[in-house]
């Protein structure tokens, strides 16, 4: 969502609708939702506004449907029992909870949620359209400040911001590749995800010694002076550029951190190359 909330992407979409990412795509192939209105790829706010009301619809018409064969002598139905049957599904999806309801119903974000999960600090839901059931949400409560405690209340920074808290902090020019390479080190530890990147705790950050924080730096600095992009490689040599990859890469010469070739290889790479 942007932050003047006028349009939203699918993923933006789902979330602020309390939808799983799958249902929001089948809910758009059997036309349940409209299309994007924005460039075929986003929803205005405008249409977004409009699919608050009809979740529950959506969802009920996305269950699959279980139809008990009637009896031979079954009366034909009325219109009072044709419509008893979405008004059972929508009782039932009332008396269990999805994400969005459960994190909402205990008081948590949705990421605090997620984290005790993981973490096994709330079961698994333990209905066959996986929600929790009301009885389990009632079990729930009292471990809430376990929750908290565990948690945290900040999901935590990605790499790029948890290098600009510690440059803040320090006072150092730490970037992200220090971050990363603290990670690889284990003296980082990442406390979630968004979207497949890690998330680190301000605590975590805030705990690290000064002194780790300086060595990231400078191996960082030390690498880049001992070694040479495609493009400065290929410079060195007095080679295209293409040239000199297809030759490392015959040569079984491989890139390090960043992306850049060890001098000292490049220059052995050199000689091997030259014609005795």
């Amino acid at each position: 969502m942007s932050q003047n909330r006028t349009d939203f992407g699918p993923v933006q979409l789902a979330r602020w609708l309390g939808l799983e990412e799958s249902q929001l795509r089948r809910a758009q192939n059997r036309g349940l939702i409209p299309p994007p209105d924005i460039d075929d790829k986003r929803w205005s706010y405008a249409l977004a506004k409009t699919l608050p009301d009809r979740v529950e619809d959506i969802v009920a018409a996305l269950e699959p449907k279980q139809e008990p064969a009637a009896p031979a002598t079954a009366p034909a139905a009325d219109a009072g029992s044709r419509s008893a049957a979405p008004r059972a599904r929508g009782a039932q999806r009332r008396e269990t909870f999805g994400p969005v309801q459960l994190s909402r119903h205990l008081g948590l974000k949705t990421w605090q949620l997620q984290r005790a999960r993981e973490r096994g600090l709330v079961p698994e839901p333990d209905t066959e359209q996986k929600r929790w059931s009301k009885e389990l949400v009632e079990t729930l409560p009292d471990r809430v400040e376990e929750i908290l405690a565990a948690v945290g209340d900040h999901p935590g920074l990605g790499s790029e911001k948890a290098a600009e808290h510690l440059a803040q902090r320090t006072g150092l020019e730490v970037e992200r590749a220090d971050v990363q390479l603290l990670a690889e080190r284990s003296l980082l530890r990442p406390v979630g995800d968004f979207r497949g990147w890690p998330l680190y705790a301000i605590e975590d950050l805030d705990a690290l010694d000064p002194a780790a924080v300086t060595a990231a730096i400078s191996d960082r600095h030390a690498w880049l002076e001992a070694s040479l992009s495609s493009e400065e490689a290929a410079q060195l040599l007095g080679w295209p550029v293409g040239k000199f990859e297809v030759t490392a890469e015959r040569n079984g010469l491989t890139p390090g951190r960043f992306g850049r070739y060890a001098r000292r290889d490049v220059l052995r790479l050199a000689e091997e190359s030259t014609p005795q």
